[in-house]
């Protein structure tokens, strides 16, 4: 039923760019102190599609975000930093194509960590009233600094019932696939 290889990869890609410029005006422009820190981005990510004779319907779930810890990273700790929740709903019937998407932002969002920095690492995250424990997940072998394992989005995750999606057809108790990563950010310069 879903389909979410290509997707994920590009998806992956264009948010770290994205995370990559939008940190680039600060990092390596300056005194040594701003390598004090190191900057993560944290991501969630579902995708998935149904086709039928009539139609393709895709949807995507993403939970992101981004983080800095102090040199040396603690191996355990908490973090505070605002989150951007979005849900999209995409239709094609024939020449026609729509897309719906709701979104929102979370102020604060509480990540507990452990293993950051080791082998394998699992985190607590509290995002107003949704909260998930994921891992243990592992180190990507070809991405030094970045742990990633799978994940859901399903009807815990805000905005499922949005009226706006329920309106264009988005089903709140969909199962989507998807995967968490938390990547470290290398500095420019």
């Amino acid at each position: 039923m879903f389909a979410t290889a290509r997707p994920l990869v590009r998806f992956w890609r264009s948010i770290t760019l994205l995370g990559g410029l939008a940190l680039a005006p600060g990092c390596g422009t300056g005194p040594d102190e701003k390598r004090d820190t190191i900057h993560y981005q944290f991501a969630l990510a579902a995708f998935g599609s149904d086709t039928t004779a009539d139609r393709a319907l895709s949807y995507d779930c993403v939970v992101a975000g981004y983080f800095q810890l102090p040199k040396p990273v603690p191996l355990n700790g908490t973090v505070r930093f605002p989150l951007t929740i979005s849900r999209r709903l995409s239709e094609q019937r024939g020449t026609h194509s729509e897309t719906t998407s709701a979104d929102s932002t979370i102020g604060e969002a509480v990540l507990e960590y452990t293993g950051l920095g080791g082998d394998s690492l699992s985190f607590t995250l509290g995002a107003g009233p949704y909260v998930v424990t994921l891992g243990p997940g592992a180190e990507v072998t070809t991405e030094p600094g970045e742990y990633a394992g799978p994940w859901t989005c399903d009807v815990e995750v805000p905005l499922a019932r949005d009226s706006t999606l329920s309106a264009y057809g988005y089903d709140p108790n969909l199962q989507i696939p998807g995967t968490w990563r938390i990547s470290e950010l290398l500095p420019i310069g």
